[in-house]
Order: C-alpha cells, then structure tokens, then sequence
C-alpha cells in the first residue's frame, strides 16, 4: 500500500515499472535526395513533455511532411491518411492508417508503422547479420506461425537494409490472410524499422501506397540529447534525454527537470505527467517531485537500455528514444 506522501513515487513504480521487453520489395534510394520543397505539419503526437499544452489534431493535412523521432524520419503521408504517435510497449510507433484505429492500444493490420530504435554506433550490423535481426523482429511483430520470405539484402544509401515479406492470418477474420512487408535499415545512430500490411484482397492497391511512401522517406541525424557535458552536469549526462518504458515515457533534461508522462489511458485520453527535479551523484539519482515527496534510484546504462533500481529494490526497465 502507497502512503499519500508518496505518491508519485508509487505513480511512478505503476507506470515506469516491467521486466517484460517488448523487444514491399523496394528499390535503393540515395541518401536525402528528395528536395525538401514541403512544409512540415505538426504530428499528432503523444502529450508534450515541454510547458505548454500539447498538440493534437485528428488528420495531417495532405501533401505535407512530417517528421517523427526527433526529426530523424521524415515523410510525406498519403493523401487523406490518419497519422499519429503510438506508444507500443517499450517503443514509439508512428501510426500511418487509411482511417483512425478505433483502439490506439492495438495497430491495425491494414497500415503502416515506423519506429526508431537507437543503438551506439560500435553496434555494427552487416547485411547478413541485419537479415537474421529481421526475421526476429518479423516473428516477435506478427508471430511465428506466420510464413516469411527470405530476407533481401539492399543498400539505402550508405546503410545496410533488408526486406523481407510475410502472410498470416487475419486476427478479426479467420478466413482471411494479411500480407505484408518488413524493412530494417542500419544507420549509424540507430535501427530504422518500417512495417506495412493489409488484407489480401486490398494488398496490391495499399503495396502502391506503401511504395509512394517509402519513396518520400528521408532519414536524418537525430538531434544530439547527450552532449551537454560543457553544462555541468557530470555524471548526469549518460541519462539525459527521453526513455520509454512499458508504460510511460521519462525525460532527463539538461536543465536538471524530471518528467514523466504515462502512456493514454484506455480512452485515449492522457493521463497527468508527474514532475520534479534531479540531482545525481555517482550512480545515485535523487528525485524531489514538485509535490515535495522524494525518490531516489542507482541507474545503470548498458547500451541503450537503462536500468532504475527504486529504495525497495524494484528495477524498470527502459528503452532510449528519439525524441
């Protein structure tokens, strides 16, 4: 039992706290080569960890960019087509669909999905070792018994990429099969992945779409979050930036602020941040939350994972993201 003093710190344990890790064909396209000629919309996008009310918006305008990760990706959103953040377990998806999901805690089959997941630049993956990392991603997305093609090697750019497509069944249709495909591309900051599916009996119309926005995909360095260093903050700056947990997402700022922002509710509607300030010493991370309770953790990085170890000796689990 929580006592009322503490809070946030039992708000956090329920929302940062799991053990569980959430762990078609194409043709090469240079590196940036699209002319950036498009204004870019703003995404419908998780609640703002910035002051300030967040921004929403059920549609982005058609013939509009838009960018994701922290400005890492960027598109052009078919006409007409719903777009949006989606917090999936310990990752953030963007959600491009035809129309808005009934349950945003469920991507649908007939879409596509982007996400970004950073990894250290010594973690180099060659084409044959990135083919075997995407049957593994494809069977953890649409599950074992589904039937994959071999992985097909192809360079984006200067990076290493691979395709690969499947068919399986149809969860709200047994007598229907979804076909899809699955790309991971090895840039030098992360693992870009993108998913694409749809009924068998739309696929080939929704594959024209899938091309046309793959074509407009540009990949950009992400905007650096750890180099602060020049700040002060000494044995803070290997947690600065944005984490994501099973069930929320936690920011570290330079500044020395602590924010952490629950995942929607099952309305879809956001749950309230919880807010404070930190300070750290060695591997100890002392949190005051803006209500006066107070919460300290020893931190662990390995990787890009990171590792917060509660006064009751609870560990959560978390996932760095671009942001």
């Amino acid at each position: 039992m929580c006592k009322a003093a503490k809070i946030p710190a039992c708000v956090l344990s329920a929302a940062i706290l799991s053990l569980s890790i959430s762990k078609g064909f194409v043709a090469a396209q240079s590196f940036e080569r699209l002319p950036r000629t498009h204004a870019v919309a703003q995404l419908e996008r998780l609640p703002s960890t910035e002051t300030g009310p967040p921004v929403s918006g059920a549609r982005v305008e058609p013939h509009r960019a838009i960018r994701f990760a922290g400005g890492a990706i960027e598109l052009q959103v078919p006409d007409g087509w719903w777009a949006q953040e989606v917090p999936f377990g310990r990752e953030i998806r963007l959600v491009i669909a035809a129309r808005r999901p009934t349950n945003l805690r469920k991507i649908p089959s007939d879409a596509m999905w982007m996400a970004y997941h950073a990894a250290t630049p010594n973690e180099s993956l060659g084409a044959e070792t990135l083919s075997r990392e995407l049957i593994e991603r494809m069977q953890m997305v649409v599950g074992k018994d589904a039937k994959f093609s071999p992985p097909s090697p192809f360079p984006f750019g200067k990076w290493n990429a691979a395709v690969a497509e499947f068919t399986t069944k149809d969860p709200s249709s047994a007598a229907s099969a979804i076909t899809g495909r699955h790309v991971l591309v090895r840039t030098d900051w992360g693992i870009f992945e993108f998913h694409a599916s749809a009924p068998d009996v739309i696929v080939e119309t929704r594959s024209e779409t899938w091309t046309r926005t793959w074509e407009s995909l540009i990949l950009n360095p992400p905007a650096t979050v750890n180099d602060s260093s020049s700040r002060g903050m000494g044995d803070t700056i290997t947690i600065l930036g944005d984490w994501k947990s099973y069930r929320s997402r936690m920011r570290f700022s330079d500044d020395g602020r602590v924010v952490i922002v629950p995942d929607a509710t099952g309305n879809g509607r956001p749950a309230n941040p919880v807010t404070g300030s930190f300070e750290s010493r060695g591997d100890l991370v002392f949190v005051r939350w803006d209500d006066g309770s107070r919460l300290n953790f020893r931190w662990r990085i390995q990787g890009n994972d990171l590792y917060l170890t509660d006064h009751e000796g609870q560990i959560s689990h978390l996932k760095r993201v671009l942001n």
